[in-house]
C-alpha cells in the first residue's frame, strides 16, 4: 500500500509541473515572432551577459510585468555557473540556417543589406516559467546590436516581457 501511495505523490507532484522545452524549441518559439521568413544563424551559441543585472534599472526601464528578484536571481545564477559551449542542433531548427562565423563574414561583406544573429542558448528557472537570452545582430557593413531578453511563459508561449541593449553596439 506504500508503494501505491509513493507513486501517486510522485506522479501528482508532475501534473503541475511544466517541462522544459528543449533550446531548439525555444528558439523556434521566439523565432516564430521574428518579421524574417529565414535567418542566418551563427552555429555556436554566444553567451549570455545577464550574470549581473541591475535590478534597479531592469524594473524602472526595461520589464513590463513585475518578476521577483529570487527568479531574476536565478536565472543570473545559471547563466553564471554554464560556461560550455553549446552548438545548435540544425535538424531541428525552423526558421536558421546555420553558418560559421567565416560563412557569416562572408555573407556580411556582400552589400545586399544581409543580417546575421548570434544567440544564446536560452536558460530557465527551474519551475519553467521565465528564461532569458541574448541575441545579437550582426549587420552588413559591420555592427554589432545586443540585447539581452527576458520572457515569461504563458499558455500563448513565450511572451519577451523585458529588453535591454547590452552595450555591444558597434560602428
Amino acid at each position: 500500500m506504500r508503494c501505491i501511495y509513493f507513486l501517486f505523490l510522485l506522479w501528482a507532484g508532475r501534473v503541475g509541473a511544466q517541462t522544459l522545452p528543449s533550446n531548439e524549441e525555444f528558439l523556434n518559439q521566439v523565432l516564430s515572432q521574428a518579421p524574417d521568413s529565414m535567418l542566418y544563424l551563427i552555429a555556436g551559441s554566444d553567451t549570455c551577459r545577464f550574470e549581473k543585472f541591475d535590478y534597479d534599472e531592469w524594473v524602472k526601464y526595461h520589464l513590463q510585468e513585475t518578476v521577483p528578484l529570487t527568479t531574476l536571481n536565478e536565472l543570473a545564477y545559471k547563466v553564471h555557473i554554464t560556461k560550455e559551449p553549446y552548438y545548435w542542433q540544425v535538424d531541428k531548427l525552423k526558421k536558421a540556417i546555420c553558418v560559421t562565423a567565416g560563412a557569416a563574414d562572408s555573407i556580411l561583406s556582400q552589400s545586399s543589406g544581409a543580417r546575421v544573429y548570434s544567440i544564446s542558448r536560452p536558460y530557465f528557472t527551474d519551475d519553467g516559467q521565465y528564461a532569458v537570452i541574448d541575441i545579437n545582430l550582426l549587420d552588413s557593413p559591420v555592427s554589432i546590436h545586443g540585447f539581452t531578453l527576458i520572457f515569461h511563459r504563458t499558455q500563448k508561449g513565450w511572451l519577451a516581457i523585458g529588453s535591454k541593449q547590452s552595450g555591444r553596439a558597434i560602428n
